[in-house]
């Protein structure tokens, strides 16, 4: 076991920080492949047994595509409609959803080239904060481990097994439902990397059918043959018939069809895995959100071909059983359960092979407790610890958080924590552009002249953060949220939820790293230690400074 101090103790600096952190490294230069972050060689990270960069562009926009398509695709049409009331109208609100998701995909593209390296939104947010050390790395930690909810979908396929075989079960049965196929997924990415991807790369490409066989469904009606849709398409006819006149309709749908694109970062995370990451998420990110939202969009001009916006309003989220029965006949109805489960399995699959890199992230920067153990990977490479963490913090949601109102409310607390997230990347965007800027009229280059190969257009990174101050605000405007006084809690209660959890991180951050190092009269030095299967770690010791 080796170690390697990351810094020095000074008298002179004790009332400068209470934090000894790295000093400044080169930047990284994936065409090497041997990038550094803080001072650590990937290459030695992995140690020789490990393989680096195994994923191509295929299985790059898999994880993009996968990560999407979920399972709203298949139940939030029928609340849009409600919402907005014509065909038209909806339609329009898709194609602004698939707007402003290729807005962000831009500026995670810049920053991804700029840092191509795993941990997507942490990378980005510590280059743009440093100071206070530690301080982002903390709070988007909690955001991660707290507020992630990765595996919360697993209770979605559990409820879809069972109506495809006609069960009934108690909340309890689906509680084990749902962590056994948290465990299955778990078991597979822990045991076999490779086989993780390739189960991913199949469940994207059958996703993906599955939604053409949906498209095509509602080609099938078009032919007027079925007596059971008299009027195939009559909807279309007059679109924006009927359109509501409510500005907070249209806000509520728009929330569900941004939650509906969400996942667009997703291979951000996992940048020290793929190969020629800076061109490789380019193309990638382009193809994967531009082919989910054109089928998202066919889908739903689908479900207006063989219904009304009435009758789509009517069936909650069984939207696709009315597509599926008019045009099938009622026998096929149980397909649109598994097509459901088979849709948010994927979805889990990607979400945890994502969100384990993060945490193993965490891991070496030794802010997680026991990061010694979390950092560990596979011999194939895979992060088999940080995926039991991803899997317990699913597992303890899914046994103590009662289902229905409360189940839900801690999802939108999720949502809202991911616009604070966005505003505060698209902000250090904005700090690094001029950070770059001043070092060019130094004429002292940040980095290798390579480090930016992608640069989003101003206008559209304004666009992407008046959307995300728009999701920030709205829960504080009684108007834009009379759509939800059906709900027992109130819809300003997420968000106020939300930021006590972001201000207990930055209480937690404070306490842990300044007010104790001070009391105690010591500065915390960080110490890499190369383990002995390779694997390296931030040991944080406490140094005395007075």
């Amino acid at each position: 076991m080796q170690s390697h101090s990351l810094g020095d103790p000074s008298p002179d600096n004790e009332d400068e920080s209470a934090i000894l952190l790295p000093r400044s490294q080169p930047a990284p230069d994936p065409d090497n492949e041997t990038d550094t972050d803080n001072g650590r060689d990937d290459n030695e990270a992995s140690s020789g047994k490990h393989p680096r960069r195994h994923l191509g562009l295929l299985s790059t926009t898999f994880l993009i595509t996968n990560r999407m398509i979920g399972t709203a695709i298949f139940s939030v049409p029928s609340s849009i409609s409600s919402s907005v009331g014509s065909a038209g109208a909806t339609l329009l609100l898709w194609l602004a959803g698939l707007f402003l998701a290729y807005c962000g995909m831009f500026i995670w593209i810049e920053l991804g080239s700029l840092m191509p390296r795993s941990g997507g939104e942490k990378v980005y947010l510590e280059r743009a904060f440093p100071r206070p050390a530690m301080l982002v790395t903390t709070v988007f930690m909690v955001f991660v481990v707290g507020l992630g909810f990765t595996g919360i979908g697993s209770v979605v396929v559990a409820e879809n097994i069972l109506l495809a075989i006609n069960g009934t079960a108690s909340d309890w049965v689906k509680r084990a439902l749902a962590i056994g196929v948290l465990a299955l997924i778990a078991t597979i990415h822990i045991k076999s990397c490779t086989l993780g991807v390739k189960i991913m790369n199949i469940l994207a490409t059958s996703k993906i059918l599955i939604l053409c066989l949906i498209i095509l469904s509602g080609l099938r009606a078009l032919a007027g043959d079925l007596p059971q849709i008299p009027s195939p398409g009559s909807s279309l006819t007059h679109p924006f018939e009927n359109s509501s006149t409510s500005i907070p309709s249209y806000t509520n749908a728009l929330f569900k069809i941004l939650a509906t694109y969400q996942g667009w970062s997703n291979a951000a995370y996992v940048l020290d895995e793929v190969q020629n990451p800076r061109v490789v998420l380019k193309i990638a990110g382009l193809v994967g959100v531009g082919s989910v939202g054109i089928l998202y969009i066919l889908t739903n001009i689908s479900y207006f071909i063989v219904a009304t916006p009435e009758e789509i309003s009517r069936t909650g989220v069984t939207v696709v059983a009315l597509l599926i029965g008019k045009v099938f006949g009622e026998t096929m109805l149980w397909a649109t359960a598994l097509l459901a489960a088979f849709s948010s399995f994927g979805n889990l699959m990607t979400a945890s092979f994502s969100m384990a890199r993060v945490v193993r992230e965490f891991a070496r920067e030794g802010v997680l407790p026991f990061s010694g153990i979390f950092v560990r990977r596979t011999k194939e490479g895979g992060p088999s610890w940080a995926f039991g963490l991803v899997f317990a913090a699913s597992a303890g949601m899914i046994l103590f958080i009662p289902f229905g109102e409360v189940y839900n409310f801690l999802l939108d607390v999720g949502q809202y924590a991911v616009a604070i997230i966005n505003v505060l990347v698209i902000l250090g965007l904005f700090i690094i552009r001029r950070q770059q800027t001043q070092a060019q009229a130094r004429s002292t280059p940040m980095s290798h002249p390579k480090e930016r190969t992608f640069r989003a257009w101003t206008p559209i990174v304004y666009i992407f953060l008046a959307s995300q101050m728009f999701l920030l605000i709205t829960p504080f405007v009684p108007a834009a949220t009379d759509g939800n006084q059906e709900k027992a809690l109130p819809s300003w209660l997420y968000a106020v939820v939300a930021i006590f959890v972001f201000l207990g991180a930055g209480v937690y951050w404070f306490v842990s790293w300044v007010v104790v190092p001070r009391r105690g009269g010591f500065a915390w030095k960080g110490r890499k230690e190369v383990l002995p299967d390779g694997e390296d770690v931030v040991l944080w010791d406490k140094v005395k400074v007075r």
